[in-house]
């Protein structure tokens, strides 16, 4: 059974939405799981109305406001099926998608080496896929994908629950964002998705939403951020890749004085190799185009919506 995790923070209206797509739904065979991060829009007024008129199950926990990783740990802890599905608010499921995604899931219930699923998304006003088309492969981790398929945009994304139970998002204090390929990395170094090409998944990027403010996420949550390009700089395939997060890795510790960065860095030798590189960029006066131009060709630092 699948648990569809919806975390929302001040989104009624288009929670309603969303709720009218899951409504729709040829198969039932699901739960919705409401992770409410500190709304204070009368999204509980809502979600009261909302389970009345559900036929399937709706779990509603509402949390003091901490960032969507923290909603994203509160799901995985409460989650009682065997498959979760990220489902954003202001996002929507096409009519079969629950019943695809049920039929997909005996494909991979028994392959201890698979995560999940992973799909396109698609525009929720045109259709089109959001990127590029998924390769034509049947099993890839999400690294592989963009990395060596050289695939861009985001994704659905179904995971096995006993999975992201071992895999929790770090919670730093006074911070309230981390880019979910601090995760999301360490789960694809030793598990790989199913691949799918079926449109389940619709979407619209909202102005006041995270993809639309990474800067100014970034420099509020200097520690997540700086765990983003270490996960980036960590787990590049290619070696080019590898330096450029690297030293941005270096430059960025250096800029918001944080600590440790040395210490927990993997690879010290190239940690110390590096360095010096990262002095001269720092003397230029951190060159703004530097980290525009890697951030921008990889998913590694594009934020959820």
């Amino acid at each position: 059974m699948i648990t569809v995790f919806t975390p929302t923070y001040n989104r009624k209206e288009l929670l309603k939405r969303c709720f009218n797509s899951l409504l729709q739904q040829t198969d039932k065979n699901f739960k919705w799981l409401i992770v409410d991060d500190g709304s204070i829009d009368d999204t509980d007024k809502l979600v009261s109305i909302l389970k009345k008129e559900a036929p399937f199950e709706i779990i509603y926990f509402y949390q003091q406001n901490g960032g969507k990783h923290r909603a994203h740990n509160t799901a995985v802890k409460l989650c009682d099926t065997n498959y979760f599905l990220i489902l954003d608010s202001d996002d929507i499921l096409s009519k079969n998608a629950i019943e695809v995604l049920n039929k997909k899931i005996s494909l991979i219930d028994n392959q201890n080496n698979i995560s999940g699923i992973l799909g396109n998304r698609f525009y929720i006003e045109n259709q089109k896929v959001i990127g590029t088309v998924v390769p034509d492969i049947k099993y890839a981790s999400g690294i592989e994908l963009y990395q060596k398929y050289n695939f861009k945009g985001d994704t659905l994304r179904l995971y096995k629950t006993k999975i992201l139970k071992e895999y929790l998002f770090p919670e730093i204090p006074n911070e309230k964002f981390i880019s979910e390929n601090v995760v999301f990395d360490r789960i694809d170094q030793k598990y790989k998705f199913l691949i799918i090409k079926d449109k389940l998944y619709l979407c619209e990027y909202q102005e006041n939403g995270y993809s639309n403010s990474i800067n100014k996420l970034k420099y509020n949550n200097p520690i997540g951020y700086s765990l983003s390009l270490k996960s980036a700089s960590e787990t590049a395939i290619n070696f080019g890749q590898k330096i450029n997060w690297t030293i941005l890795y270096i430059i960025w510790c250096k800029k918001m004085k944080l600590k440790n960065s040395f210490k927990e860095y993997k690879n010290k030798i190239l940690y110390v190799i590096l360095y010096p590189i990262s002095q001269v960029f720092i003397l230029m006066r951190y060159p703004r185009f530097f980290f525009k131009i890697f951030e921008n060709e990889s998913f590694h630092l594009k934020s959820s919506k």
